[in-house]
């Protein structure tokens, strides 16, 4: 049955033996489509030739057209070779014929390896894989031939491709492939006259903690309300809301050294605009998009950036990361604990004494109690609305005079420290307003610690 198709398939159309191999390459195995399709050829023609040398006309008759089919159609140089010796007369019609299937690119697969090494050349990485995605050209032609002569054990094209082009590279680069998570992807646009080559490149995560040392900046880039970052009168053409970030503070030294196209900053959540970030650091990590060069000095990077940015930002604790971590870092943000210092000025005096009874009362109605947070009033346009159980675990106090109190707050990740202060109108019950029974402002708020 497998005979009879090829003799059929050469019958019409001439195909390499990389090919024929890969029409049949779900048949055996421990073996290369090329070698599958040279043994085909071979075991074809020894049992023509057999038969040849057998004493029955009709089998030497049918042994004669099928030897001389694989000679000439297949080009078959084994089949030429009993021919000659058999001293029968056969004709290559078009020896420069190419395979119908691949037009000759499985018989020489050099030019594919050898631009992959000159693209990759100012690359730094350690593993790699091979995509491929032929025109449909290839495509449809092929679908068209499997139909015609019934082969369903076949192998794709695209399959046979990036398997052989991924050996070439392995050995030319002298780097591993890596099927689950490559620091590149290689991926070759492939026509049957041209190919050209594209580049995934895997994001370079990076751990660490930053301080912000100031008030006024945000966590991470904002554009303009207005003109989202096209540039206009109200942003004075900067496109940004507010003219530098945590992010852009940080990211320039890990771009600059990384080679990276552009980045990302993602951090366990974030503090309010007003809001410095002190003691150990938030921790955050920053994803490089497309980065040329893997292998960072990532001191020189922190004592590059800190030099850079005093009294504005601080890093340190870099490390290398990755994507799992910064999933994990998104989702854990609320199971955190956040120690905060806040300053709050009180709409009437009280004195040293009444300042701690208040105090007694608010440890006893809110430490180690959950308190229920409609969304503020001042994020409501970016947030949903919806009320958030938080946990206050423990609150210390310090009178520093009549209208003007230092609070050390430990909460749950996610609370809405402004709010659990002066009540948002009623949407953070209790507060400490509430407890106070006078107005309560937030004048000035720190984060001291995040406890993970």
């Amino acid at each position: 049955m497998i005979f009879d198709k090829i003799l059929q398939i050469y019958d019409k159309y001439y195909i390499c033996s990389h090919c024929l191999g890969r029409m049949f390459s779900l048949l055996a195995s421990q073996t290369t489509n090329q070698k599958r399709g040279e043994s085909l050829l071979l075991s074809l023609t020894m049992e023509n030739h057999r038969a040849f040398l057998s004493n029955n006309n009709q089998e030497q008759e049918t042994s004669i057209i099928n030897l001389k089919l694989l000679a000439e159609k297949a080009k078959f140089l084994p089949a030429q070779s009993v021919l000659k010796i058999e001293g029968i007369e056969f004709k290559i019609a078009n020896i420069d014929q190419p395979c119908y299937l691949c037009n000759n690119i499985f018989l020489d697969i050099e030019p594919y390896g050898k631009e992959g090494v000159a693209f990759l050349a100012e690359i730094e990485f350690n593993n790699f894989l091979i995509g491929s995605t032929p025109e449909s050209q290839i495509i449809n032609r092929e679908d068209r031939f499997k139909s015609e002569f019934g082969l369903i054990e076949a192998e794709s094209f695209k399959s046979h491709f990036n398997r052989v082009v991924g050996k070439s590279l392995t050995y030319k680069l002298n780097k591993p492939p890596e099927f689950n998570n490559p620091d590149l992807l290689i991926i070759y646009h492939i026509g049957y006259d041209s190919f050209n080559i594209k580049l995934t490149i895997k994001s370079l995560f990076i751990f660490g903690r930053y301080n912000k040392l100031m008030r006024g900046i945000p966590q991470t880039h904002w554009y303009c309300q207005k003109c989202m970052g096209k540039g206009c009168e109200l942003c004075n053409f900067t496109g940004k809301q507010y003219l530098i970030s945590v992010e852009e503070l940080v990211n320039p030294e890990f771009m600059k050294e990384s080679h990276a196209t552009d980045s990302k900053f993602h951090g366990a959540g974030r503090e309010d605009i007003d809001v410095r970030m002190l003691g150990r650091g938030r921790p955050f990590i920053l994803e490089l998009r497309n980065p040329k060069i893997r292998k960072l000095d990532l001191l020189k990077i922190e004592s590059k950036t800190n030099k850079g940015n005093k009294k504005r930002v601080r890093i340190q604790n870099l490390r290398y990361s990755n994507k799992k971590e910064v999933i994990n870092l998104k989702s854990e943000a609320k199971n955190t604990r956040k120690v905060y210092k806040s300053l709050v000025l009180s709409d009437g005096k009280l004195s040293k004494e009444e300042f701690n009874v208040k105090l007694r009362e608010l440890k006893s109605s809110i430490e180690d109690q959950e308190i229920h947070q409609r969304t503020p009033n001042r994020v409501s346009h970016r947030r949903a609305d919806k009320i958030r159980g938080k946990l206050v675990y423990k609150i210390d106090g310090k009178y520093v005079k009549p209208n003007l109190f230092e609070f050390k707050i430990q909460t749950q990740g996610g609370t809405y420290i402004k709010e659990l202060i002066n009540g948002d109108n009623g949407r953070t019950s209790p507060s400490f307003s509430e407890v106070f029974k006078m107005p309560l402002l937030c004048k000035e708020l720190d984060v001291l610690e995040i406890l993970i």
